[in-house]
């Protein structure tokens, strides 16, 4: 006996979607808005790519990087987020760590780099006060060459006139507020240079300052845009503008809500994020243009079917794909969260959201909006004529 293939529905299905695009509008602008003023007021939580920070290139010293034994030693240094991914092949790996604030922590980690690279003598303390100046204490009397090869033990290159014009064991270096942010950005490098240099070799670094991700930030949003625009433009002229504008608000829809999830569950937006929202848009639109072909098909065939009707029909006739499909993913996407680990977690989460989303959007939002467009004046019922008025004949 030959297996026969299940299906997941039924050959033919009946169900009145756009019955409910009321309740959809009402339920989406509501998640939409909520989204905005969640981001208005709570911000964002950027990680290193838009916020700056420090990259960090090594080189296991006995083979193969272990990450997840890198990042429970590097999380626990007090530096703030801490992001490891393989660089290149499975022995390199590059360690990504948060800008530093130039705050207390920080000039505890210098003294501990200080204690570690220069003697149990050594010691570095804060300022009482609003000025970025930072104490240096030596175990003997120093004069300004020997004060400048000390304080560069812990990365911090200074000018003449911040040396003691005199031999003596303690030094106050002024530093500004800008000034000791870029010291701290230092500190934070010898400080992991310490920690895993046993096992690693250091192959390269480099400082991520605030105006590069503001770049980075910039270029992002640009990039974005220009990508649902492009989709938006394509599907109108495949289909007609009612369809283009239906398909662009569907897919800002899709995005605002996944930026909403972001600022409510307080995941880190990262290029990783942007990248997870342009792929949202693409699965998004794949789903609209099947569904949208079908609703072309069927203008042709069924002339005198009413707009919502018409819009149901085709809903049903590829309901059984679009449950595949996403399902399919979903599944895929779900082992992601599952086993994926920290690295790819925000990815994740705003992927599996937007799956969800962006089948919504596809069966309620676009084809919903297609009604409230006028696609077909001239068919709608009686009953449809406070949304859409019917042209005269």
């Amino acid at each position: 006996m030959l297996w026969k293939p299940h299906r997941v529905l039924h050959a033919k299905t009946n169900f009145d979607f756009l019955g409910k695009r009321r309740i959809a509008l009402v339920l989406s602008t509501t998640i939409n808005v909520l989204s905005l003023v969640g981001v208005a007021i709570f911000g964002l939580n950027f990680g290193i790519d838009f916020q700056g920070g420090i990259a960090i290139q090594v080189r296991g010293k006995e083979g193969a990087v272990q990450l997840d034994e890198l990042r429970n030693t590097l999380g626990n240094l007090g530096v703030g987020e801490v992001a490891l991914q393989e660089f290149g092949d499975s022995s390199t790996a590059l360690i990504r760590v948060q800008r530093q604030e130039g705050d207390a922590a920080c000039v505890a980690h210098a003294d501990k780099v200080m204690k570690t690279r220069a003697g149990a003598g050594w010691s570095v303390k804060p300022v009482d006060g609003p000025t970025g100046n930072v104490i240096f204490s030596a175990p003997g009397a120093l004069d300004a060459t020997g004060w400048r090869d000390a304080v560069s033990r812990v990365g911090l290159t200074i000018q003449e006139r911040q040396l003691p014009r005199a031999n003596t064991n303690t030094a106050t270096i002024e530093l500004t507020q800008d000034q000791r942010a870029e010291w701290c950005q230092q500190v934070a490098i010898k400080l992991v240079e310490d920690t895993i240099g046993g096992k690693y070799e250091l192959r390269g670094t480099e400082s991520v300052g605030p105006k590069v991700g503001a770049e980075l930030m910039e270029h992002g949003i640009v990039a974005m845009l220009a990508t649902l625009v492009a989709i938006a433009v394509y599907v109108w002229f495949r289909f007609e503008w009612q369809f283009g504008v239906a398909a662009l608000v569907a897919l800002l829809h899709d995005v605002i809500a996944t930026v909403g999830l972001f600022t409510l569950l307080r995941l880190d937006f990262s290029l990783t994020a942007l990248a997870a929202l342009l792929t949202i848009a693409g699965f998004s639109i794949n789903d609209t243009v099947v569904i949208f072909d079908r609703v072309r098909e069927n203008m042709r065939r069924y002339k005198r079917m009413s707009l919502v009707e018409l819009l149901n029909l085709s809903i049903n006739e590829t309901l059984s794909r679009t449950i595949m499909t996403s399902g399919t993913v979903f599944v895929a996407v779900a082992a992601l969260v599952l086993f994926g680990g920290p690295v790819l977690y925000s990815f994740s989460i705003a992927m599996l959201f937007g799956i969800v989303v962006g089948t919504y959007s596809t069966v309620w939002v676009a084809s919903g909006m297609l009604v409230y467009l006028r696609l077909r004046p001239d068919q709608l019922r009686e009953k449809d004529k406070d949304e859409a008025t019917p042209a005269k004949a």
